[in-house]
Protein backbone atom coordinates (compact mmCIF):
# COMPACT_ATOMS: atom_id res chain seq x y z
CA UNK A 1 0.00 0.00 0.00
CA UNK A 2 1.25 3.25 -1.07
CA UNK A 3 0.59 6.57 1.46
CA UNK A 4 0.90 9.95 0.57
CA UNK A 5 2.16 11.85 3.27
CA UNK A 6 0.96 15.35 3.69
CA UNK A 7 1.82 15.90 7.07
CA UNK A 8 3.60 14.50 9.97
CA UNK A 9 1.35 14.37 12.79
CA UNK A 10 3.22 12.68 15.83
CA UNK A 11 6.28 10.48 16.30
CA UNK A 12 6.71 8.38 19.48
CA UNK A 13 8.35 5.62 20.75
CA UNK A 14 6.20 2.59 21.27
CA UNK A 15 5.91 0.94 25.21
CA UNK A 16 9.10 -1.31 25.67
CA UNK A 17 10.87 0.26 23.25
CA UNK A 18 10.96 -1.67 20.40
CA UNK A 19 9.38 0.30 17.74
CA UNK A 20 8.42 4.01 16.67
CA UNK A 21 5.31 4.80 15.57
CA UNK A 22 4.84 7.82 13.33
CA UNK A 23 1.43 10.00 12.89
CA UNK A 24 0.51 11.26 9.30
CA UNK A 25 -2.50 13.00 7.53
CA UNK A 26 -2.20 10.82 4.07
CA UNK A 27 -3.60 12.91 0.89
CA UNK A 28 -7.02 12.02 1.74
CA UNK A 29 -6.84 13.71 5.24
CA UNK A 30 -7.54 10.55 6.97
CA UNK A 31 -5.17 10.32 10.43
CA UNK A 32 -2.65 7.34 9.24
CA UNK A 33 -0.01 5.72 11.81
CA UNK A 34 3.09 3.94 10.60
CA UNK A 35 4.98 1.39 12.97
CA UNK A 36 8.82 0.69 12.20
CA UNK A 37 11.22 -1.36 14.14
CA UNK A 38 13.70 0.44 16.05
CA UNK A 39 16.01 -1.16 13.72
CA UNK A 40 14.58 -0.13 10.63
CA UNK A 41 13.98 3.18 12.42
CA UNK A 42 17.73 3.75 12.71
CA UNK A 43 18.44 2.34 9.10
CA UNK A 44 15.79 5.05 7.61
CA UNK A 45 17.79 8.17 10.27
CA UNK A 46 21.01 6.50 8.27
CA UNK A 47 19.37 6.64 4.92
CA UNK A 48 17.21 10.01 5.02
CA UNK A 49 19.91 12.51 4.95
CA UNK A 50 21.54 11.26 1.66
CA UNK A 51 18.19 11.12 0.58
CA UNK A 52 17.74 14.46 1.26
CA UNK A 53 20.60 15.93 -0.72
CA UNK A 54 19.84 14.03 -3.37
CA UNK A 55 16.29 15.64 -3.82
CA UNK A 56 17.80 18.98 -3.43
CA UNK A 57 20.25 18.18 -5.93
CA UNK A 58 17.41 17.02 -8.53
CA UNK A 59 15.10 20.09 -7.74
CA UNK A 60 17.97 22.55 -8.54
CA UNK A 61 20.44 20.91 -10.44
CA UNK A 62 23.00 21.79 -8.45
CA UNK A 63 24.97 19.41 -6.64
CA UNK A 64 26.64 21.52 -3.90
CA UNK A 65 23.62 22.37 -1.71
CA UNK A 66 23.16 20.57 1.27
CA UNK A 67 20.36 20.53 3.81
CA UNK A 68 21.67 21.56 6.52
CA UNK A 69 20.81 21.94 10.33
CA UNK A 70 21.68 24.87 12.71
CA UNK A 71 23.98 23.25 15.54
CA UNK A 72 23.58 24.57 19.27
CA UNK A 73 25.07 21.85 21.27
CA UNK A 74 27.60 19.34 21.26
CA UNK A 75 29.09 16.55 23.47
CA UNK A 76 32.36 14.49 24.06
CA UNK A 77 32.41 11.14 25.55
CA UNK A 78 34.25 8.28 25.77
CA UNK A 79 32.66 4.72 24.98
CA UNK A 80 32.60 2.38 28.27
CA UNK A 81 35.62 0.74 26.90
CA UNK A 82 37.90 3.40 26.57
CA UNK A 83 38.76 2.88 22.65
CA UNK A 84 36.55 5.79 21.00
CA UNK A 85 35.23 8.74 21.55
CA UNK A 86 31.53 9.63 21.51
CA UNK A 87 30.55 12.70 19.41
CA UNK A 88 26.85 13.77 19.80
CA UNK A 89 25.43 17.08 17.69
CA UNK A 90 22.67 18.81 18.50
CA UNK A 91 20.03 20.96 17.32
CA UNK A 92 18.03 23.57 19.44
CA UNK A 93 15.04 21.80 18.05
CA UNK A 94 15.73 18.39 19.57
CA UNK A 95 17.41 16.84 16.75
CA UNK A 96 20.39 14.57 17.83
CA UNK A 97 22.80 12.39 16.17
CA UNK A 98 26.14 10.66 17.49
CA UNK A 99 29.22 9.59 16.19
CA UNK A 100 31.94 7.08 17.52
CA UNK A 101 35.15 7.44 16.43
CA UNK A 102 38.73 7.57 17.53
CA UNK A 103 40.59 9.76 19.75
CA UNK A 104 42.66 10.26 16.53
CA UNK A 105 40.04 11.41 13.66
CA UNK A 106 38.49 14.00 16.58
CA UNK A 107 42.44 15.54 16.95
CA UNK A 108 42.36 15.69 13.16
CA UNK A 109 38.72 17.30 12.90
CA UNK A 110 39.63 19.84 15.85
CA UNK A 111 42.93 20.79 14.43
CA UNK A 112 40.54 21.05 10.54
CA UNK A 113 38.25 23.00 12.45
CA UNK A 114 40.29 25.64 13.58
CA UNK A 115 42.29 26.05 10.79
CA UNK A 116 39.12 26.77 9.05
CA UNK A 117 37.56 29.50 11.90
CA UNK A 118 41.11 30.96 11.26
CA UNK A 119 41.35 31.59 7.69
CA UNK A 120 37.69 32.51 7.87
CA UNK A 121 38.36 35.20 10.53
CA UNK A 122 41.33 36.68 8.23
CA UNK A 123 39.05 36.58 5.18
CA UNK A 124 36.21 38.54 7.37
CA UNK A 125 38.83 40.79 8.40
CA UNK A 126 40.43 41.64 5.03
CA UNK A 127 36.67 41.95 3.69
CA UNK A 128 35.85 44.29 7.08
CA UNK A 129 39.20 46.29 5.95
CA UNK A 130 38.12 47.11 2.55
Amino acid sequence: MKIEASSLTSCSVVKGGDSISLGLIDETGRSVEVKVSASDAGALAMTLPKLLKKSLKEKYQDPSLRYVFPLDAWQVETSTDGSHLIVTLTTDGGFEVSFATRPDVCKSLGSALSDSTEAQGTTQRAALAN
